[in-house]
């Protein structure tokens, strides 16, 4: 018996990212949503908008990944979420690595939270961008990520319209990891707190204002950072004179920066279809199998 095509006239995609990877895949739905006739409106979760559930038939709510979880701003964003009776919800995880582990659990955190509140989960799926921090895929992987993103988009709103539910279980051993990642959630308070300004900075102040923890200041006409840090890398990443960097963990951060709307760019100057061997990219397991699905799937 074929599912009933369900009507959302309106949705909310409420979105938090730190170098504009999550936004870009936010502002895929919202086209695609668009281009569909149906009402869509963006919520900037980094900006602390609230969202009321009688404004929109259907919310969903994006996240990077960061250590096993989602971001901590969305996970608060969403611990203060009104309650609600049956109001359809999805979410989104965004990440380098893709749908393996230790990843796995990333979403149940929010996942339990926004099923207390009474919202009706009817969707979740972890869509994968070229990697922000540590190690990059190579250039033709992370060039084919974004060019397949609009059809993983078309896929999963085709889906939700169709009333076909996506509900994941983790891995039995990813189901703890999400505790450990609360470290890290610490840890970037340090990690932050390490950040300096080298003699590149010209004072300009755009570190503070793209801060969505406010935790820069100028001291002296030099950008000083508190514990408050996220990791989200904002702040490094979009500096204009590469004048910011960590004392800690600096093996994290790319000597040449991250561009996501560069890599865009290129990428649609250099779309080819691949099939990947797994057994030479075997690091890349999950961004494999995430591309090699939509070429035969999609």
């Amino acid at each position: 018996m074929e599912k009933e095509k369900i009507i959302y006239k309106t949705v909310t995609l409420a979105y938090f990212s730190g170098t504009g990877g999550t936004k870009m895949v936010a502002d895929c739905f919202f086209d695609q949503f668009t281009e569909l006739g149906i009402i869509a409106k963006k919520i900037n979760i980094g900006k602390s908008v609230p969202y009321e559930p009688k404004s929109s038939d259907l919310l969903l709510i994006f996240s990077p990944v960061y250590a096993f979880r989602l971001s901590s701003i969305v996970e608060k964003w969403v611990s203060n979420l009104p309650k609600t009776l049956g109001k359809s919800v999805a979410l989104f995880s965004v990440s380098g690595a893709g749908e393996i582990s230790p990843n796995t659990a990333c979403r149940t955190y929010c996942k339990n939270i926004l099923r207390k509140k009474g919202y009706d989960f009817i969707y979740e799926k972890m869509l994968i961008m070229p990697s922000n921090i540590a190690i990059q895929a190579e250039e033709q992987m992370n060039f084919d990520l974004l060019n397949v993103l609009p059809l993983k988009t078309k896929q999963i709103i085709k889906d939700i319209q169709s009333g076909n539910k996506n509900i994941t279980r983790p891995l039995l051993q990813d189901r703890f990891l999400p505790f450990l990642g609360r470290g890290e959630h610490l840890g970037a308070r340090f990690f932050g707190a390490s950040i300096h300004a080298s003699n590149a900075c010209n004072h300009c102040g755009l570190c503070i204002q793209n801060c969505p923890q406010k935790n820069i200041h100028m001291n002296n006409n030099t950008p000083k950072f508190g514990f408050r840090c996220v990791w989200c890398l904002k702040c490094i990443y979009a500096c204009p004179y590469n004048a910011l960097s960590p004392r800690l963990a600096k093996f994290t951060i790319f000597k040449d920066g991250y561009n996501i709307y560069k890599l865009k760019k290129l990428a649609s100057q250099n779309s080819k279809e691949i099939t990947y061997n797994s057994t030479r990219n075997f690091l890349w397991q999950g961004v494999i199998d995430y591309l090699n699905e939509s070429s035969t799937k999609l």
